[in-house]
C-alpha cells in the first residue's frame, strides 16, 4: 500500500513513516518523531516544536495518499475524526485517570516494589494492555465489535468495578494503620476521589437514572424496542 500512483510508486515496509497514532503504551501518543525517529514527549510548546522533524499529521498525509486510491476524501475525513475520537475518549476517560491513580499508589507505598504480586497491579495491567489496546487497535480497523463490547466496554468494567474498587480498598486499609501509611493513603484518596468528581465519571457516583430513562426512549424512538 505505500508505493502508489500518488506518491510515485516511492515504497516503504515501515508503517511508523503513515501511523499518526501509537497505540502500544497505556495512553496513545501522537507520532510527532525527532531526528531519530523517537516520539517526542516534550510538553514545552517551542521546546516540542524544536525537536519534531516528522509531524503526526505529516504522516497521516502520506497515508491518505493510499487510503485516497479506493475511498473518498469525504470517508477518510471520517475515519479519522472517529478513530481520533475514541482514542481521546480513552486517553481522557480512563487512561490518564487509570495511570495517575496507578502512579499514586506506588509513589506512596501503597504498593510493595515488585511487580504484579498486587491485584490492582493485574487490573491495570489487563485495562489498558489487553481491553485498552484492543479497543484502540480495532478503532483503527474499523471494527466495531472489537472496539465497544470487546473492547470500550470492558475497558469501562475493569474501571468503574475492579479498579476503583482495588484502590479504595488499598486506602482503606491504609488508613486504618494510622500514622504515615494513613496520611499517604489520604494522599492516594484525594488523587481517587478527584477523578470521580469529573463530569464524565459523577453518574459512577450520583447514579444514571435519568440519563438511562433518556436513552431507553431514545432506542424505543429509533429502533421500536
Amino acid at each position: 500500500m505505500s508505493g502508489n500512483t500518488r506518491n510515485d510508486g516511492d515504497i516503504t515496509h515501515d508503517p511508523g513513516e503513515r501511523i499518526s497514532w501509537t497505540n502500544r503504551p497505556p495512553i496513545s501518543l501522537r507520532m510527532d518523531t525527532d531526528a531519530d525517529d523517537n516520539i517526542v514527549k516534550e510538553t514545552d510548546s517551542a521546546r516540542r516544536e524544536s525537536l519534531i522533524v516528522d509531524t503526526a499529521e505529516e504522516k497521516r498525509r502520506r497515508m491518505e495518499t493510499g487510503c485516497l486510491h479506493c475511498h473518498t476524501q469525504r470517508y477518510v475525513n471520517a475515519f479519522y475524526e472517529q478513530y481520533d475520537n475514541l482514542l481521546i475518549l480513552y486517553n481522557e476517560k480512563f487512561a490518564r485517570p487509570g495511570q495517575a491513580i496507578f502512579n499514586s499508589l506506588l509513589a506512596q507505598g501503597l504498593l510493595t516494589d515488585t511487580q504484579f504480586d498486587e491485584e490492582i497491579e493485574w487490573t491495570w495491567f489487563y485495562l489498558w494492555h489487553h481491553e485498552g489496546r484492543r479497543a484502540r487497535h480495532r478503532a483503527s480497523m474499523m471494527a466495531p465489535d472489537y472496539t465497544h463490547w470487546h473492547g470500550m466496554f470492558e475497558v469501562a468494567e475493569r474501571f468503574y468495578m475492579e479498579l476503583i474498587p482495588q484502590a479504595r480498598e488499598l486506602i482503606a486499609e491504609g488508613l486504618a494503620h494510622g500514622g504515615a501509611e494513613a496520611a499517604a493513603a489520604s494522599r492516594v484518596s484525594k488523587v481517587v476521589e478527584g477523578i470521580l468528581a469529573r463530569p464524565e465519571h459523577a453518574w459512577f457516583e450520583q447514579g444514571a437514572e435519568e440519563q438511562t430513562r433518556l436513552i431507553r426512549e431514545q432506542m424505543e424512538d429509533r429502533y421500536g424496542q
